[in-house]
């Protein structure tokens, strides 16, 4: 190995010298730990407010969703309650109409598990809904048959009378969007089993066949003037 030349020293001097901190022995007594403000849950669940919150009561534990989360709780044994776990969040749905924060609390202290389990559950299933919809709720399948039926149109139509905007609706973690009068919310589904017939929807619970873009006034009208 040559010798180093005098270039090479000057440019080593140039070249500033890491300086390695010596590491400090932290008393863990004397550290103070600070809860964030938004908690985990709160971060991952959000209810955010929509104008179809005026079409169901607020989350309350009453007596009468007591006795039935403890009646589909006795289904199990005791070591394995946590099974409960979907008909508690259908419960909840029917009786309020969205899952809300308050709800996973309370479903989580029912079955004695942590709140994150109930949410992995609530954010797996897409019939689960995070914020509140319309009185009437619109599920239009997005699936093949139906895309090629025209289930975009009738998606676009239905937005078009009812004044909803689905700019800001992410396909799975927010699908819902609410009118401003909140009479009305639609969301994409995936296949509703009628192939043959497409393309279909849900109002609420109904099911509808054949429902082409230039039925879908129609098609609100009578759930309107009912």
């Amino acid at each position: 190995m040559s010798a180093p030349t005098e270039a090479s020293e000057t440019l080593d001097e140039q070249i500033p010298r890491l300086v390695v901190p010596t590491p400090t022995k932290i008393d863990r007594a004397q550290v103070v730990y600070v809860r964030p403000k938004i908690s985990v849950l709160e971060q991952n669940v959000r209810s955010p407010f929509t104008a179809g919150v005026k079409n169901f009561p607020t989350f309350e534990v009453t007596p009468a969703l007591t006795k039935k989360a403890n009646e589909r709780i006795a289904q199990y044994p005791e070591n394995q309650k946590r099974s409960a776990v979907l008909p508690l969040l259908h419960e909840v749905q029917h009786r309020f109409g969205f899952i809300s924060p308050e709800s996973i609390e309370w479903v989580a202290e029912k079955l004695d598990i942590s709140p994150i389990k109930v949410l992995e559950v609530v954010t797996f299933y897409p019939g689960f809904r995070q914020k509140a919809p319309g009185k009437f709720h619109v599920r239009v399948c997005r699936t093949l048959s139906c895309a090629m039926g025209g289930s975009e149109e009738l998606m676009e139509k239905l937005c078009e009378i009812t004044g909803i905007d689905r700019s800001q609706s992410d396909g799975h973690k927010d699908p819902i969007a609410v009118s401003p009068c909140g009479t009305y919310s639609v969301e994409f589904a995936e296949c509703l089993a009628s192939c043959g017939t497409a393309p279909v929807c849900l109002v609420n619970d109904d099911f509808h066949e054949g429902i082409s873009a230039d039925k879908a006034e129609a098609l609100l009208s009578s759930y309107t003037n009912s």
